[in-house]
């Protein structure tokens, strides 16, 4: 049986995780397009670590944004707007720090929770 490759292109998964990188339309070119034909541990792995840090940096978004709004708002120097600047910058790094090891073609867990990531979405 001849596997068939999106776009022609055959490389041990290293684009499916690049591209998973790229939110909500980037992770599902990843998965459907380039990881359903041809699965491989390499493009499984950056889809998992992206599926997470996407699920677990909205979670803390929305989650922070109902507490402001059901709170009174300090009007001290350190804010949830502050925190949620923290938090974005963060979850930014984690996503270089990501991408990255997918353009390297490495399985490098993102800092913090990535090795939490292979264990609740093994399914991908």
């Amino acid at each position: 049986m001849e596997r068939k490759y999106l776009f022609g292109i055959e490389d041990g998964g290293r684009t499916a995780g690049m591209v998973s990188y790229f939110f909500v339309i980037g992770w599902s070119i990843g998965y459907f397009g380039f990881h359903q034909p041809n699965k491989n541990t390499l493009s499984a792995f950056h889809l998992r670590q992206t599926l997470f840090l996407y699920l677990t940096y909205l979670a803390i978004w929305f989650g922070l944004t109902l507490v402001s709004h059901s709170l009174m708002q300090p009007s001290g120097i350190f804010t949830i707007y502050m925190l949620k600047i923290v938090i974005t910058l963060v979850f930014l790094s984690f996503w270089v720090i990501g991408l990255n090891a997918a353009n390297n073609a490495e399985e490098k867990p993102i800092p913090i929770f990535g090795n939490l990531a292979q264990s609740v979405f093994a399914f991908i």
